[in-house]
């Protein structure tokens, strides 16, 4: 399916939430035509080295809640609801690229029979603390499923301060297992 493209050094995992504050004529109208239609568009990331000026892979986002800020800019909450790879990128009159997105079927991580789920409970409190401190935070996530391994990683790679190439490392892995190891470390350096 052909899906306009937004590229921000924004990252973000299937069922992560975020906010944009919108304000090129290219991406007002974006937004207006996923609106009008029902849709959404993908968020990816800036690429240099590529001929189209965009990763090759993405996550679609849809428009879930809209406002304005004091200076009358446009905002919106997205929320993330499936990862896409991207081929076919071209621009159209208003400067907005579009390309042909398919869905990235494979799970984020497996989690195997024999993982260690113990660094899990660690990381969902520490997870719902920073949630209930930071009521902006806690308002944009509507939906919360801090039983779920693979949420909760997820949302960690979103939420640390961490360089993109980090991230795209850490999403890179195959294993649950893997993924907690590289959290544990962070956390661990930080104590």
């Amino acid at each position: 399916m052909k899906l306009a493209l937004f590229p921000l050094p924004i990252f973000l995992l299937p069922q992560g939430y975020t906010r944009l504050r919108i304000f090129e004529p290219r991406y007002l109208h974006m937004v207006k035509v996923a609106m009008r239609e029902g849709s959404g568009f993908v968020l990816c990331h800036s690429d240099d080295a590529s001929q189209c000026g965009v990763s090759k892979h993405g996550v679609y986002v849809e428009v879930v809640d809209f406002s304005q800020d004091k200076g009358g800019q446009l905002l919106i909450d997205v929320h993330a609801t499936q990862r896409v790879t991207i081929t076919n990128v071209s621009k159209d009159e208003m400067d907005l690229r579009h390309g042909d997105c398919e869905i990235i079927t494979d799970p984020l991580w497996i989690i195997g029979e024999d993982d260690e789920l113990s660094f899990h409970e660690k990381l969902a409190d520490l997870l719902r603390d920073l949630f209930v401190i930071n009521p902006q935070l806690n308002t944009l996530y509507k939906e919360k499923n801090y039983a779920n391994p693979i949420w909760v990683a997820a949302r960690w790679l979103e939420l640390l301060p961490l360089t993109l190439e980090q991230k795209l490392k850490i999403q890179s892995c195959t294993s649950y297992l893997g993924v907690t190891n590289v959290l544990a470390e962070i956390f661990a350096e930080q104590e």
